[in-house]
């Protein structure tokens, strides 16, 4: 039997899915906390306006973890390949020259792309296996030593919920965590 050289991403419409989607050469394009900012607000806008469920997410330095329901007639390829593309244009305009100098190497292939093509998708399809994707997400901050607890690291839904932004039990309220990350730009 002939094994895959690509990840196979899920491909039933409206599952539960567990996502990763690293920058190009694991860039470091969220370092600053403005970038970290900009990106969970971009993340949480598209959840929004494409009316996918968010569940957990994390915006770390080069890479994202988000566990998300899309609509029923959608599949996960096509929320990410949306969420992907309105991010990248929404903060490439503010990249900084560092920030930039980091996908150089990659300007005559695909001008400045900002993400790595594809991202690693996962169904989510019992309760218990749900947890440990939400628990996953919320201690990568704790894991990469960041911060000592989940709750205090803002660009992640651990943050949101314990300071109750959340419409359902692990489903985030969209419009609560947007206002949070709006004011927080502002200060």
């Amino acid at each position: 039997m002939k094994k895959n050289k690509r990840w196979i991403n899920p491909k039933e419409p409206g599952q539960t899915c567990y996502v990763t989607s690293t920058c190009l050469d694991f860039a470091h394009l969220f370092s600053r906390d403005e970038m970290k900012t900009k990106m969970a607000l971009s993340l949480l806008r598209d959840c929004e306006h494409y009316g996918a469920s968010l569940h957990a997410f994390v915006v770390m330095t080069h890479h994202i973890h988000l566990l998300v329901t899309p609509q029923p007639n959608e599949t996960i390829s096509t929320l990410m390949r949306n969420i992907k593309r309105r991010s990248a244009n929404h903060l490439s305009p503010y990249l900084n020259e560092f920030e930039l100098s980091q996908l150089t190497e990659q300007d005559s292939l695909n001008q400045h792309s900002f993400w790595k093509e594809g991202f690693r998708g996962l169904s989510v399809i019992t309760h218990e296996v749900f947890l440990q994707k939400v628990n996953y997400i919320h201690q990568n901050p704790v894991r990469s030593k960041n911060v000592m607890s989940s709750v205090i690291y803002p660009w992640s839904s651990a943050k949101m919920y314990y300071e109750g932004h959340a419409a359902d039990e692990y489903i985030l309220d969209l419009a609560q965590c947007i206002g949070f990350y709006e004011n927080l730009l502002k200060t």
